[in-house]
């Protein structure tokens, strides 16, 4: 590895090595840097080349007499640091203010602005960032209360006597208003990002094709009948049966104000759809279509042709029903009403990286480093902005998709937000995988004013190794933490009480991705791993012995009787969670039905039936489900008062 190798890629972010779990610091491969590199936009081969680049991206930065980005807080006076005249502009380009070389720049209201700066030989422009004073809403402001609870849930799995198969944004309605008077406070779901029609086998949600727009699976569609009576989706049927649904009903359209309103005010959805109708004709990887049709243009838009309209049509429904389900829950008295999930990334090469080239990284995908588990580390087959170019262009992507997702609900949670700090990248040509600095500062700028302007609360997934302050930064920015109870251990594997749960942060006993309550308390997860082969017989019993020592934690902590049944033992649980301090606790609707199996197995693919767990009980009788009232304690409230112990 050279010395100018190193600097280069330094100087764009990517970490000279890292340490893996066990401690142990691993350098990063010249291979690995010269990968990340060109995945950056910058590709050298040679020691020549990296001292080329490399002086010629230090003689562009001292060119420079501003810098080309400005973090301010809202309602602060800024100096510049090189004396200069300037103005400042709004993102309309309207000017707001100017002044002189010795003059500060005046307090400003938290949003995106432009800087022109102008002394004797140059002219340069900052783009300024003025984050809210107190960060992204709190639950207080949104909710007008200390603390809240809710529920949360797999849409897919929802029962109705009309979605044909697959859980509705119809059913997501009813089961809010069910859910409300019990004293919920909002509705989570798994991530509705749009998977691409093309994309006809696709089954799990945190692999889209674009994550600001919205899955079309989800539509209630007339005459498609009761879910079936299997426990498990089949998903190729019922997007047969969906989609010869959706394409009779836009044959029957013949056109609405409202959707040509839509349109107009969403110029970036005839790109997705014109995306969307291309892949029909030559597969979802952009990749590898014409080469005059692998960007959006003129030419794309032709091409698509009038099948575009369709699949436009698609999203105005979606978002029609999704923005009815948010008002009808926020109607029947949640604070919050729907609780949406922002997945990591999208699929290489689908419409996210195909609408956005001058940002997407090429030839990488995130991944985590290897482990025990993975030795050669793990590709997760997404998509990946590059840092800098994101920061070139403005946030733009990031600025949109954000917009969207917060203006359909009362709280976005945030998979992954340690990504927001630094990300894995994995080489699709074999190279090892190394660590690239996000922009997290910005990062959490963007965030917190697109959360003010929609007023939706903020979850940061923050598990796994926690770099120290990061938390706190996040929680600055005003995002909550998040918590989950089977996760939080001491030194010795035992559970750590509820009371010392993280206050500023949503609390949880698991996610899609951990053993239901019931999973945990008889070791579910743990045969899954030993079935797996994941673990020797000797390593399953020691799990087994720790899950023991868990579950006799647990007892103490929560005043469960040796003779309690399941619906007991969540009920205790389920209390402990609400009278701990975190300011939001969220309940799997899995766990209020006395689950066993989870969602999700991470690792697998086929090995376990990931996203297709349907619901034991319609939306129709959620509000008189009995699992539901034994497994619930009695009437937690919203408030600053806790529940009562069951």
């Amino acid at each position: 590895m050279t010395e100018a190798l190193r600097a280069l890629a330094e100087a764009n972010g990517i970490h000279p090595g890292f340490h893996d779990l066990s401690g142990r610091y691993l350098t990063a491969a010249p291979e690995t840097l010269t990968a990340l590199l060109r995945a950056t936009g910058m590709p050298v081969s040679s020691e020549s080349e990296a001292t080329e680049a490399l002086t010629a991206l230090r003689a562009t930065e001292a060119a420079r007499h501003l810098p080309a980005e400005l973090l301010l807080t809202e309602g602060e006076n800024h100096a510049l640091p090189v004396a200069c005249a300037w103005t400042i502009a709004d993102e309309n380009g309207t000017e707001l203010a100017s002044g002189g070389p010795t003059e500060p720049i005046p307090p400003l209201p938290f949003g995106y602005y432009v800087l022109n700066g102008e002394e004797q030989g140059w002219t340069e422009e900052v783009f300024v960032l003025v984050r809210p004073a107190s960060g992204a809403p709190s639950v207080a402001d949104l909710a007008g209360v200390p603390r809240a609870w809710g529920v949360v849930g797999a849409l897919y799995g929802f029962r109705s006597d009309r979605n044909g198969g697959l859980g509705s944004y119809a059913d997501l309605a009813e089961a809010a208003e069910a859910l409300a008077p019990m004293g919920s406070q909002f509705l989570g779901i798994n991530p509705i990002h749009a998977l691409g029609w093309a994309a006809v086998d696709m089954l799990s949600p945190y692999s889209p094709t674009h994550r600001g727009f919205l899955s079309t699976d989800h539509i209630a569609v007339q005459g498609l009948g009761p879910t079936p009576p299997a426990d498990l989706i089949d998903y190729i049927a019922f997007r047969k049966q969906h989609r010869a649904g959706l394409e009779a009903a836009y044959a029957a359209f013949e056109g609405n104000p409202d959707f040509d309103a839509y349109l107009a005010a969403h110029p970036d959805l005839s790109d997705f759809a014109a995306y969307e109708a291309l892949s029909e004709q030559f597969g979802e990887d952009s990749r590898t279509w014409p080469v005059h049709l692998r960007k959006p243009g003129p030419e794309a838009t032709k091409a698509a042709g009038t099948r575009a309209r369709f699949h436009a049509w698609t999203q105005w429904q979606a978002e029609t029903q999704t923005k009815a389900a948010q008002r009808r829950a926020e109607a029947a008295g949640m604070g919050f009403g729907l609780y949406l999930d922002l997945a990591v990334g999208s699929r290489p090469g689908c419409a996210e990286s195909w609408m956005n080239p001058e940002t997407v990284a090429t030839g990488v995908s995130i991944g985590a480093p290897p482990d025990y588990l993975n030795p050669e580390g793990q590709s997760w087959n997404l998509a990946v902005h590059a840092p800098k170019r994101l920061t070139a262009n403005r946030y733009h992507p990031l600025r949109d998709m954000l917009h969207r997702l917060m203006s359909r609900a009362g709280i976005l949670r945030i998979d992954h937000a340690l990504g927001l700090l630094r990300a894995y990248w994995q080489p699709e040509d074999g190279s090892p995988g190394g660590y690239v600095t996000q922009p997290f500062d910005a990062l959490l700028s963007v965030i917190a004013i697109e959360a003010r302007r929609t007023g939706c609360l903020v979850i940061g997934e923050d598990l796994g190794l926690v770099p120290a302050g990061f938390r706190e930064r996040m929680n600055a920015a005003g995002l909550l933490s998040y918590s989950v109870w089977q996760y939080e251990t001491h030194d010795d594997g035992t559970l750590v009480p509820a009371a010392d749960l993280r206050p500023h942060a949503l609390a949880c006993f698991g996610t899609h991705d951990t053993p239901t309550l019931r999973g945990f308390w008889y070791g579910t997860d743990i045969r899954w791993w030993q079935t797996m082969g994941w673990q020797s017989e000797a390593e399953t019993r020691a799990r087994l012995d720790q899950r023991s020592s868990q579950r006799a934690g647990l007892r103490e902590m929560c005043n469960i009787p040796f003779d309690a049944g399941p619906a007991q033992i969540a009920c205790a649980i389920h209390g402990a969670l609400l009278n701990g301090p975190s300011v939001l606790t969220a309940l799997q609707l899995d766990d209020l039905l006395g689950q066993v199996e989870a969602q999700n197995l991470p690792g697998t693919i086929d090995q376990h039936p990931n996203w297709r767990r349907r619901l034991p009980v319609p939306v129709a009788e959620l509000a008189n489900a009995a699992q539901i009232r034994d497994t619930l304690p009695q009437r937690p409230e919203s408030d600053s008062t806790p529940a009562a112990e069951d």
